[in-house]
């Protein structure tokens, strides 16, 4: 990550020799977009790159998923015209051996709370309870909470007390609508807990309790080892008149990922391609991992690769589950749901708000934005607020199967993600009549 030039220098040499490979790209791809007749925008094309993603593997940052992950998009954008750049940073991976608990009768699979504490090969055992001791397995049980998060006090409180109470290791209940195994983001490069935390699904709960008040005898198995790697941010830039339009989204997550990242990732990349091949504008995409760190590939993308404000014309960026169908148990059985969730929506600054209104007219959530000038701003659209960016718009959604293993490329769909896409498309065209 060290380097003899400044910012600054770094950002002027870049730039001065990305003018003319999207210049020339440019055609290229408009080119190569009318042989193939195809509609970078068109549901089905969405879902294939969603598919894609997904069939990549689990996302975590650094993990060999989120390598492969970059391979893709690198590819890409090229083939869309952009000069591409990745942001190579140093990041520790847990390679995960084995996560579970072992009860007399069956073993339920669980995930370790990052950074994990391991535990001796064979794991640790003794009788579960509710109440930390020495020697004992603490199970508690969380109250669902869509952010999933470490940074909410209803997580990390009742977890380091947990962690503080003397007990041999923590079982960890993860309570949600749908009885999933949810994983809770983290902070960027923490210490690992003091005793081995194992995340269990939701379902479990009963049961566990059950066998805590018990005192049932169990084995906490929670091996694997810290390797360090190198993580990517994506970066394409292509030149052109004007201010930069630039497109953020994480591209990092904790598995397969597919309505939390893989439905933004592939509108993202829908609309790249789009803008490349049908404007002449001044274009920044970045796809940044680290993303389940507290975006923490956003933040240092925000600090060395990004434009200044000032010469920034228009932010959009595309958060989590913002074309998902909702879930449900339907007489116990996990169902999709016509429409999307409740909990999904549009932030953007007040001066964007009735474009947005016009642009996503009809479309839950997103046709009443929230005005960041005077509401908080969610996610990592607060961050690129405070850095001083506007006009701003961001995407994001809550989720019944965020976080969890379940989440797979049947969360979204076609249908689900065209009208999302069209509706930052018809944004956009408006933003860039304005640059």
């Amino acid at each position: 990550m060290s380097s003899s030039l400044s910012a600054p220098a770094r950002r002027s040499v870049l730039l001065g020799g990305v003018g003319a490979l999207g210049a020339a790209g440019a055609p290229r791809a408009r080119a190569a977009a009318a042989r193939r007749g195809a509609d970078p925008l068109n549901g089905d094309t969405l879902y294939r790159d969603v598919s894609t993603y997904v069939d990549l593997g689990d996302h975590r940052t650094g993990t060999p998923g989120d390598a492969m992950a970059t391979a893709w998009l690198r590819r890409q954008l090229r083939q869309a015209g952009f000069a591409v750049e990745t942001q190579g940073f140093n990041y520790p991976v847990f390679e995960l051996g084995r996560a579970d608990l072992a009860l007399a009768e069956r073993t339920i699979p669980g995930l370790p709370l990052w950074t994990p504490q391991t535990t001796p090969t064979g794991g640790v055992s003794g009788p579960l309870t509710r109440r930390g001791a020495p020697g004992k397995i603490l199970v508690v049980s969380l109250p669902y909470n869509p952010g999933a998060s470490l940074e909410l006090p209803s997580y990390d409180q009742p977890l380091r007390e947990a962690a503080a109470s003397g007990a041999a290791a923590v079982v960890a209940i993860t309570e949600n609508p749908v009885g999933e195994l949810m994983a809770l983001n983290a902070a960027p490069m923490a210490p690992p807990w003091p005793v081995p935390v194992l995340l269990v699904a939701g379902r479990e709960g009963p049961g566990l309790l059950r066998a805590a008040d018990a005192g049932a005898a169990s084995t906490v198995r929670l091996e694997g080892r810290t390797r360090d790697q190198v993580a990517h941010n994506v970066i394409g830039r292509r030149s052109g008149p004007g201010k930069v339009v630039v497109l953020s989204t994480p591209k990092s997550g904790w598995m397969r990922c597919g309505g939390e990242r893989g439905a933004g990732m592939a509108i993202w990349l829908g609309l790249a391609r789009w803008l490349a091949a049908e404007t002449s504008h001044n274009l920044l995409v970045t796809a940044n991992t680290g993303h389940e760190f507290h975006g923490y590939g956003g933040h240092l993308f925000s600090q060395a690769r990004a434009p200044k404000p000032e010469d920034t014309g228009f932010w959009l960026h595309i958060g989590a589950n913002v074309a998902a169908y909702d879930f449900a148990l339907q007489d116990g059985v996990l169902a999709r749901l016509p429409g999307p969730p409740a909990r999904r929506g549009a932030a953007c600054s007040g001066s964007l708000a009735p474009a947005v209104g016009k642009a996503f007219a009809g479309q839950p959530g997103y046709s009443t934005p929230t005005d960041i000038d005077v509401d908080r701003a969610p996610g990592e659209v607060a961050l690129y607020q405070r850095l001083g960016y506007r006009p701003i718009l961001g995407l994001v959604g809550a989720h019944p199967l965020h976080h969890t293993p379940r989440d797979l490329a049947d969360v979204t769909g076609p249908a689900m993600l065209e009208p999302v896409a069209r509706g930052l498309q018809n944004l956009l065209r408006t933003a860039l009549e304005h640059l």
